[in-house]
């Protein structure tokens, strides 16, 4: 059932064509320009696009140049809006959607790692769509952002589009797993989940405790 309801998808992206090589270099651009990582499901769309070379006519051997150019050109574009707009980018519009933990922590990376920032900040969702225009802000020098910048692009891209299609190609030995382990799987499944929520409520209140203690 999973692997046939996959590749209905895989059989509608495969349609597409040629097309999906443009949209592959749209979502790479906008992984990395300034806020559009954010809600753009870039990596997902690489992902599912890797998978369908598996059933299609579509080739990783164009689809990896095409991930790479337009991730090295997205993190540039958010490097360039960072630099244009400087501190205002934060209060901006756009800015001010985005949490001030998550401009904190790509700060921060920023100032531990340095362009090396710019190269992990790849591999994480939410540095990836912020350290570029942060970058930018923090005025870093163009040629060590972009020495990180294509490492990581060089590194993430092909990795991603290979997942996808590794992915594709063992789908139906990941199905006949899952069957086997059948109703255990979820009920594993349900307890993490739950003994995650409540790690993470006990942490909150803990966290709450330590407040209400310092400011009595």
């Amino acid at each position: 059932m999973i692997s046939t309801f996959i590749n209905h998808i895989l059989d509608l992206v495969a349609s597409a064509g040629p097309w999906v090589y443009v949209i592959v270099a749209i979502a790479a651009i906008a992984e990395g320009a300034a806020f559009f990582g954010l809600v753009f499901p870039a990596e997902t769309t690489l992902i599912v696009a890797g998978a369908a070379t598996a059933t299609s006519d579509l080739k990783l051997s164009i689809l990896i140049p095409i991930a790479i150019i337009g991730a090295i050109i997205g993190d540039s574009t958010g490097y360039e809006i960072g630099r244009i707009l400087g501190p205002r980018l934060r209060t901006s519009r756009a800015g001010r959607r985005v949490s001030e933990a998550h401009w904190n922590k790509a700060e921060e990376f920023i100032h531990k790692y340095g362009p090396w920032a710019v190269f992990l900040g790849h591999f994480v969702t939410v540095l990836r769509a912020l350290v570029p225009a942060i970058a930018g802000t923090m005025r870093m020098k163009y040629g060590r952002f972009l020495l990180g910048n294509a490492l990581g692009a060089v590194i993430w891209a092909p990795a991603v589009l290979i997942v996808g299609r590794i992915a594709s190609d063992n789908l139906e030995r990941v199905e006949k797993i899952i069957s086997r382990m059948g109703y255990s799987f979820f009920l594993l499944l349900i307890v993490i989940v739950t003994l995650l929520v409540i790690r993470r409520r006990k942490k909150r209140a803990k966290v709450h405790q330590q407040s209400t203690d310092r400011s009595e």
